[in-house]
Formats: C-alpha cells, structure tokens, sequence
C-alpha cells in the first residue's frame, strides 16, 4: 500500500473509530451484536423428551412470554429495606455470611463444563422423582463469573426487563441463567447488584441471602450488612441477592434461613407455601474447591419441579458447600452459547401450544477469562469491545 494511501486509511479509520466509541450501545446493538450473534449462536437439544409436544420459541420470533408460571416471593410495593440486625436475632459468634477462597487455577482446560442431567431424587417420604436441569461448573470465577444487568450496562436503572438469550450474548456467555429477583410491574431489580466491579445498586441491610465474590478472590455467601456491601477496602466485584440460603458449610439450611427472612410480605403467599411449592429452581454456589456452580432445574408451578427442601438436597448431592435461591417459576431459562436450552414453563401469548423465555432480570454468566485489571471489568465492557474490534481491523488494514 502506498504511502498516502495509508495516511488516508489511518485518518479515515481514527475518524470512524472516534464516532463508533462515542455512540450508544443501541448504536452496538443495532451494527455488530448481530454478526456476533450469528457466530456464537449454536443449535440446542436438551429439552425434556417428554414435553416434544410443546416446542419453545426462539429469541427474536414473535410470540412472546405470557408470564403465567408466577413465583413472585415479594409484594411489589416491598422496599426491600430489612436490616440484618432488625430482622434476626444475632448470637453470639454467629456469622451472617460464610467466606470461601474462590478456585485459581490458571492450568485448568476449560474455563467452565456444563452438564445436562437427568437424575433421580429420593423425597422425604421415600418416593423417588425425576429431575433435569443443568449445572455449570466455572473455574477461576474471579475472571470468568460475572452479575450481568438485564440487556447489559444501566439495564436496572433504567429498569429493563430482557430475555437471558439477549443479555448472554450481549455479555458474550457460554452459559448464563436468570439471577436476581425483580419488580413484576416496575422491572426493578431487587437487592445488592454488583457487575464486573461495578456496584450498581445496594440494599440498604437487606435481610436476605446473598452471593458475591470480593476483589481478593472470596467467595462471599449469607446475609450482608449495608457496610459488607459498601466496603472499600475489598470491594465486591460481583454480587446478587436471593430469597432462602439453600445450602451452609455442607448442610441444608433452609428452614433456620425461613425463620430468618421477614416473612409476611410476599406476594405468592406465606414464606411456608414459596418454600415447599413445586416448582422451576435455579441456585448459585461453589464447591469444595472455590468454584462457581451454578444449577437450574426444570418446572411448573404446582406441578413439576422441586421444594426449595428438595433443591437443597438435590445440591448437597452435586458436592455443593453453600448456596442460595435465585429468581424461580417461568424466570427460569437457561442458556448455552446464545440458545435456549432448558424448557421455559411460561406459555407464549396468543398460542399456548408453545412456551417462551420470560423478560427477567440480572443474569448470571460463565465467559472467557476477562483480565481483572483492565479497566473492561469497570467501566462499560460494549465500549472496550469496540475498542478491540475496531483496532484488530485497523491492523489489518495497515498490513
């Protein structure tokens, strides 16, 4: 290439590179989210065998989630404001939260394995029952384990609503599931959110079960004080709330995390019927060896699925130590490399022969390793990505 001709280039490319950064991310949305998409996307076929009959609509069809598997622990006008210390009674030498080194590993193969399972679960009363979902297991989380806001950057201030499928992709997720519980008429995300270092929004003391990994690589699970949440020191670089502690150091603790959580205030009815009703479960939590694990399971409200009991013992049977209950019912959608891959329990509006992803939340997501001192982890990860992009194509030119 001549001389001037790339002088031209450079000049023109800076320009285009200025302008492209400068935009906003509906901008990105609209001009490269779709060819990532059509590289990432992958075909799925772990559905249940048995519900064949009932196909699931795909992201960007037009059929759209009818929202009617409602599991909704929390009335709308909840201000999620219950202090640790006003809603339990602290013992002494008693924690709140449990700690655990994460896994650092930088030798492993892969950065996250995930499994579909069919299994079998043996009740209380001696009945055996069917299980499927899938487990995620996510090495070195610290770098590969991120809270992600509904439809990415600003999605709970502005109080978006999105589909895990739009949001994973976005974030680039091989695995991602619904996180956090939200408004089901002001699309408010509820709880502690921290993303990628950012914190997003606090509870206030908020008397419910949490899990976050801090700055220094410690998984943090259990209920947090507003000064847990707001520490400096070692901040927490992801974070999100749920409703129950599932499972501590090794051991069901659902009912003394029932007595815990102010009961009274939700909206599906007593705390009592949201543990022990059937239904579709997803949970977060680690291993013995500080890796991020996280569940989901297959339901229908009052029909299929698992009791917070079972879902308890069904991870202590996958070696998990400690774990809480995220957002349940027809929230529950997994997703694998940009596809659905579980089986939504909310039908779609206008054909209830077919099922669709529920509009959610946070998300929770298993990705490449990001590089934990760039500023990509703090600052708005769509504009770094643009950032790389553009200057990959700017080498190439220059060749």
């Amino acid at each position: 290439m001549a001389g001037y001709q790339k002088t031209l280039y450079i000049l023109v490319v800076s320009v285009f590179i200025t302008v492209f950064v400068m935009t906003t991310n509906n901008n990105f949305n609209a001009i490269l989210k779709p060819a990532i998409n059509r590289v990432s996307r992958r075909s799925a076929d772990r559905f249940l065998l048995s519900n064949k009959d009932a196909p699931v609509k795909e992201e960007g069809e037009m059929l759209r989630s009818s929202e009617n598997d409602a599991l909704l622990p929390f009335s709308q006008s909840e201000e999620w404001h219950r202090h640790v210390n006003g809603c339990r009674t602290v013992k002494i030498g008693d924690a709140a939260h449990e700690t655990f080194p994460a896994h650092k590993n930088s030798s492993v193969a892969s950065h996250s394995n995930t499994k579909y399972f069919v299994d079998k679960l043996l009740t209380s009363r001696g009945h055996a029952k069917d299980v499927y979902g899938h487990r995620t297991v996510i090495n070195n989380p610290l770098r590969s384990f991120s809270v992600v806001e509904p439809g990415g950057p600003n999605g709970c201030v502005e109080r978006r609503r999105s589909t895990v499928v739009r949001t994973s992709r976005a974030r680039g997720c091989h695995a991602a599931v619904n996180a956090g519980f939200f408004g089901s008429e002001s699309g408010a995300c509820m709880g502690n959110v921290v993303t990628d270092g950012k914190r997003i929004q606090d509870g206030g003391g908020i008397k419910n079960a949490n899990f976050g990994i801090r700055k220094d690589g410690t998984i943090v699970v259990g209920y947090l004080s507003e000064m847990d949440v707001l520490r400096e020191d070692n901040p927490f670089v992801q974070l999100v709330t749920g409703v129950i502690w599932l499972v501590r150091n090794g051991s069901v603790y659902v009912n003394e995390s029932k007595a815990q959580d102010c009961a009274g205030l939700q909206e599906y009815g007593p705390m009592d019927k949201f543990v022990d009703v059937l239904s579709a479960r997803v949970a977060v939590g680690h291993d013995v060896e500080g890796r991020v694990v996280l569940v989901q399971i297959d339901g229908n409200t009052e029909e299929r699925g698992l009791s917070l009991w079972e879902f308890a013992e069904f991870l202590l049977s996958l070696g998990v130590v400690n774990a809480i209950n995220l957002d349940g019912g027809g929230s529950v959608t997994f997703v694998l490399d940009g596809t659905v891959a579980n089986y939504p329990a909310d039908h779609c509006i206008g054909n209830r022969s077919w099922h669709c992803a529920r509009e959610v939340s946070t998300i929770l997501c298993a990705h490449d390793p990001d590089d934990v001192t760039s500023s990509c982890r703090v600052v708005n990860t769509h504009t770094c990505l643009k950032v790389a992009m553009l200057c990959v194509i700017l080498r190439w030119i220059l060749q």
